[in-house]
């Protein structure tokens, strides 16, 4: 009695509604625990309550286990309420998987048209859905990827889905209209949009090149005055060097004069020498200097820098580098031999 379907339910594509679903998995559904103890008395009221508390969608998962998803699809197919419910769970927005729910079952049940019409304002819904796959693995759905799956696909949640007549031809015998989307409005509204900027670029560029013309012409002008006043500079040149050739003779021997006086003013000036303004007692000092340093500098070699018993001095001269004594020594021994 609980897997009977209610005795005024009407035939569906011709056969009874639980027929759509295949007979393998109606009975595991049947023996499903879900079945048996949150589906067995529920009515089109009571179903509500427990569609609201699902948390995913799906076919079959783990040991081809019926998802509770498809459980309660089975039982309003067993149920068959009224369109007008199923219309309004469909455009109920609290609760998405009440309204993937009664999609899937509109799918199941309804014309074409019918799911064309209701399913089609669905696909502006981005809430996120969580599918159980067959390996009991879960992944985001979006609501609009499932009723496309639902418009286009013929097997959805492990179910085959009856056949509905292409969107085109329902629109060429004028049963549907085409279908307005909500991406064509924002389509329309970008190209208002380009086409005001567009306009508003190409009234920049105008001014743009207005005022490009009218640097040119400011520049054309520049030049032309400063073209007029090279000729005018030009011209008292020419004068100034026609009057400078007339009185060239005069000025020549004056200027010769003045430069021959200059020149030996500054030789007699500057002194023969640096020596001239120093004392004679620093004079000394530095001759001196200079010759102790050049002096030094020529004894300077290479023996100079090895040590004694390489050094090629004859036997007298190793003896007294090896006993050297202070200046004080020498002094007393000369006394003493004294």
């Amino acid at each position: 009695m609980a897997n009977r379907t209610v005795s005024d339910a009407i035939a569906i594509h011709g056969t009874n509604p639980q027929y759509l679903i295949e007979k393998i998995i109606r009975t595991r559904i049947y023996e499903s625990l879900y079945w048996k103890e949150s589906c067995f008395g529920l009515t089109a009221e009571t179903l509500v309550d427990r569609a609201a508390k699902l948390s995913c969608f799906g076919g079959q998962y783990g040991n081809q286990k019926p998802t509770e998803f498809l459980c309660l699809t089975l039982k309003l197919l067993q149920l068959q309420p009224s369109k007008e419910i199923i219309i309004e769970f469909i455009r109920n927005e609290d609760f998405k998987y009440l309204r993937a729910l009664s999609a899937f079952y509109l799918r199941l049940v309804g014309t074409s048209i019918e799911i064309y019409q209701n399913l089609e304002p669905l696909l502006n819904d981005y809430r996120k859905l969580r599918k159980q796959s067959l390996d009991g693995e879960f992944s985001i759905v979006c609501m609009d990827e499932f009723i496309n799956e639902l418009l286009r696909e013929d097997r959805a949640c492990d179910i085959i889905l009856p056949r509905i007549t292409k969107r085109h031809v329902l629109e060429e015998n004028g049963e549907l209209k085409p279908r307005e989307s909500v991406l064509e409005e924002l389509l329309d509204e970008d190209e208002d949009e380009d086409e005001g900027s567009i306009s508003s670029s190409s009234q920049e560029r105008v001014k743009v090149q207005e005022n490009e013309q009218s640097k040119d012409l400011d520049v054309n002008k520049g030049r032309n005055k400063s073209k007029d006043r090279g000729s005018q500079k030009s011209g008292s040149i020419s004068r100034s060097m026609s009057g400078g050739r007339n009185g060239g003779k005069n000025g020549g021997k004056n200027r010769g004069r003045s430069r021959s006086r200059s020149k030996s003013r500054s030789r007699s000036r500057t002194p023969k020498g640096t020596d001239r303004y120093i004392p004679s007692n620093r004079r000394r000092q530095r001759s001196r200097s200079k010759g102790r340093s050049r002096s030094r500098s020529r004894n300077r070699g290479y023996d100079r820098y090895e040590p004694i018993y390489r050094r090629r001095y004859s036997s007298r001269e190793r003896y007294k580098a090896s006993s050297y004594r202070p200046s004080r020594h020498r002094k007393r021994s000369r006394s003493k031999s004294e």
